[in-house]
């Protein structure tokens, strides 16, 4: 019996001289995870996270490529970037195992790192545990009796914060949460005093569960400023021509900042301006 992908082959061979083969495929998958508020996949706010806003900022201007939107776990977006080309998902943390089979963009994604989320009124409860810079001391707070906080399980933290977290002389009371969700109903009912979150979230949070509270964000001591995201794409002649794009397109600051501007919906002031003011990956002035 001759198998269907002989008869192509053969099909293929017998093609008149001059007749050129279909080309290859352009076509782009984009991964999308459910990761509000840099991806936004069901509700009233479905599409409007900042990621959806970018990456049809880039479909406008890579225009010689098809581009498809997938949802996809985490797990699997980097299972298929690492086992096939054309596939790309914006906002992607570098790492040294990540760069053995993907391609990541030069210019990154400034975002701000978890801190202590409290709601505005309670501010002066907390000046306690500041330091000057007004950053939260957390090896003061956990002295303290009384207070309630919670967190997501399953996150990754900064040291400062997993220290908060597993220290066994800690006063403060934690809970646990399977998702920022539940943390913000939480804090907003009075039944936590604080969270540690993204301050990204407390504008989504606000608006899926229409919160009235006004919330506050407070940075850890000892803790990074923010956190960077790229552009990833499969190690491959696709995944790498949509990389070559982006960086030269991204140089051009007009661009630059077109390709920002969804975050100043989810971004505090200051945090979006560090991110508008975010260096190419590997120059000295990057902040």
């Amino acid at each position: 019996m001759i198998r269907p992908w002989i008869i192509a082959v053969c099909l293929g061979s017998s093609l008149p001289l001059g007749l050129a083969a279909a080309p290859p495929s352009k076509t782009i998958s984009w991964m999308q995870a459910d990761l509000p508020p840099q991806f936004i996949l069901d509700g009233e706010l479905a599409g409007q996270g900042w990621a959806d806003g970018q990456m049809h900022e880039l479909f406008s201007l890579l225009p010689g490529f098809d581009h498809r939107l997938v949802q996809s776990s985490l797990s699997r977006t980097w299972y298929e970037i690492a086992h096939r080309d054309g596939v790309c998902f914006d906002g992607a943390a570098r790492t040294p195992e990540r760069e053995n089979f993907a391609l990541f963009s030069r210019r990154p994604i400034m975002a701000p790192s978890y801190r202590v989320i409290i709601r505005a009124a309670d501010m002066v409860r907390f000046h306690p545990f500041l330091d000057e810079k007004g950053a939260v001391d957390l090896d003061r707070m956990a002295e303290e009796d009384g207070l309630a906080g919670g967190y997501t399980a399953a996150r990754a933290n900064s040291p400062a914060i997993t220290r908060f977290i597993d220290g066994e002389q800690r006063r403060v009371r934690l809970e646990t949460a399977v998702s920022p969700s539940q943390l913000f109903n939480l804090l907003h009912g009075k039944r936590l005093d604080f969270i540690i979150s993204s301050p990204v979230e407390i504008p989504y949070y606000k608006a899926r569960f229409h919160l009235t509270a006004e919330f506050a964000s407070l940075p850890v001591k000892g803790g990074t400023p923010s956190i960077r995201g790229y552009v990833a794409c499969s190690k491959g002649p696709l995944g790498r021509a949509v990389i070559e794009k982006i960086d030269a397109l991204m140089t051009d600051e007009s661009r630059w900042t077109a390709y920002i501007e969804p975050l100043r919906r989810w971004f505090e002031p200051a945090d979006f301006a560090a991110a508008l003011a975010a260096r190419p990956h590997g120059d000295a002035a990057q902040p």
